[in-house]
């Protein structure tokens, strides 16, 4: 499983029509009227098939949620190159790490049912396996600390092992039998800082099997996947899921082993973007009126897991990842990669929205990234609306205000050397400076190489329209602002000059 740097190192995006993926069409009405959905959906079917073309995905599948119902899917690519199969937002899709954050439904379950206790020792619910002995107090490491990856243990992620290769049990995982990943030890003092941690979640996952007495995958189908109407997703790769399973590619498009993991709590759900959609709407207050969690947990609950945990520096929840936004919107989401996966989902909770992507590539954690960035930036489109048009007014206020005493005659300007010289040089400077940088930082590759070392990933891609607007005033003001610099007075003409356009300046 690779939990990479893409969900905090990529800032970046892209959006405009490209029409050499496959297209498979599978959606409904939105029922709602966000006032930015009509507009994400569009761009999203843009989006998506151009950057899967870029990235070499063969398919994907997105969702969209409006105030807690799902409210449009649909499928772009194929499922399988050989078949050549369509992925359909039915298409069953490894969600990687996105495992976690619906484990911790599961947790949270078994704490309201009184069964755990959040800031208890995880200790004293293991009998067959213990953390082993360490420098650091064991008796810090609680449920709490270790749904928000603040528990100090160790194991980032996991690879997962190909079918015809026996699976550990989970006390085996933990003991290190994991394909290199190692052993799940305290590495740091619990409670300290945030630590990712996929080995924190599979000895979750070890609770679960201890408290309710039964097969995690069987647990989490009976008190979440089911309760929820998430009927096509299993920890465990059934016949039925296996059936509708797509098939996972490298980078290159080469394609590969679908990798089973005995570490299902960290990395090893299988769903469809409508069952995660599902999901993602549980957390919000129903179309009628149904409350967040739906009865699998209560509201309070879903508001605790949602909000910033003790020692993450306000970045996870328990099993939740949390950024604030420009504006003070808050994005609850979380990343996942698995070898040949790549997925995210992201809800604005002050909106009531929600997104859900999924693909079958290694490269697919680039473009679900991308695709959630794009989704917490379309609340922007009026605020930058509003803003290009107050610079356009400034803008046409200042050229006119020139075009007025010129034609009056009452100014007489020449092109020449800049008077005072380096006052309006540097103000020529500083403004083809920033004309330079917008464009390099907002519309090539440059920010992305530098920071995670993608090529073709253009920020202002993920911006709303409105963006492109702003971009033009701030050219022309640029433009004119270095014009004006270039320009002097040079004396004052009568009420009857007819003087109405630039003379070149002659020494």
């Amino acid at each position: 499983m690779s939990q990479s740097s893409f969900h905090l190192a990529i800032l970046t995006g892209a959006f405009f029509l490209h029409g050499a993926s496959r297209t498979q069409a599978q959606g409904v009405s939105l029922k709602h009227p966000w006032v930015e959905a009509t507009r994400f959906v569009r761009h999203i079917d843009s989006f998506v098939p151009k950057r899967m073309h870029e990235l070499g995905i063969p398919g994907a599948a997105v969702a969209l949620v409006d105030h807690g119902e799902v409210v449009w899917s649909k499928g772009y690519g194929v499922a399988d190159k050989a078949t050549g199969a369509a992925v359909t937002p039915e298409t069953v899709f490894q969600a990687a790490s996105i495992s976690k954050s619906v484990t911790a439904w599961g947790v949270m379950r078994l704490v309201e049912k009184g069964k755990l206790v959040l800031d208890a020792p995880v200790e004293g619910y293991l009998t067959p396996w213990h953390l082993p002995a360490s420098q650091f107090d064991r008796s810090g490491v609680t449920i709490r600390r270790l749904l928000s990856h603040t528990s100090g243990l160790s194991v980032r992620g996991y690879a997962g092992l190909e079918r015809s290769l026996p699976l550990p049990t989970v006390e085996q995982s933990l003991s290190g039998d994991t394909r290199g990943a190692g052993a799940v030890y305290l590495e740091m003092q619990p409670g300290t800082g945030f630590s990712y941690s996929g080995g924190g979640y599979t000895l979750l996952q070890l609770v679960i099997e201890e408290v309710a007495q039964e097969k995690f995958s069987d647990y989490m189908q009976r008190e979440v996947l089911h309760p929820l109407g998430m009927e096509h997703s299993s920890f465990e790769w059934t016949p039925e899921i296996q059936a509708r399973t797509a098939s996972a590619y490298d980078r290159s498009g080469s394609l590969l082993p679908n990798y089973l993991y005995t570490e299902a709590a960290a990395a090893g759900l299988y769903t469809t973007a409508v069952d995660l959609a599902k999901f993602v709407a549980a957390s919000m207050t129903g179309p009628n009126g149904e409350p967040p969690g739906r009865d699998v947990l209560t509201p309070q609950t879903i508001r605790q897991m949602t909000s910033p945990a003790p020692a993450t520096k306000g970045t996870y929840g328990l099993g939740f990842q949390i950024q604030e936004l420009p504006g003070g919107l808050l994005m609850v989401y979380h990343p996942g990669g698995n070898a040949g996966w790549g997925a995210i989902f992201a809800e604005l909770r002050e909106k009531s929205v929600g997104l859900v992507v999924l693909t079958n590539s290694d490269s697919g954690e680039i473009l679900a990234t991308q695709a959630a960035l794009a989704f917490a930036a379309q609340p922007l489109y009026r605020p930058i609306l509003w803003t290009a048009l107050a610079l356009a007014l400034l803008l046409c206020s200042f050229v006119g205000w020139i075009r007025f005493l010129l034609g009056r005659g009452h100014k007489q300007w020449r092109w020449g050397p800049p008077k005072p010289g380096w006052l309006k040089l540097g103000c020529a400077t500083v403004l083809a400076l920033v004309a330079c940088v917008w464009w390099l930082g907002w519309y090539s590759d440059v920010v992305s190489r530098a920071m995670a070392g993608l090529n073709g990933v253009v920020p202002a891609d993920e911006m709303p329209a409105t963006f492109r607007w702003l971009t033009l005033v701030v050219t022309v003001w640029c433009l004119v602002g270095i014009a004006s610099c270039f320009t002097r007075r040079v004396g004052t003409r009568g009420q009857g000059s007819t003087l109405r356009s630039f003379v070149p300046y002659k020494s």
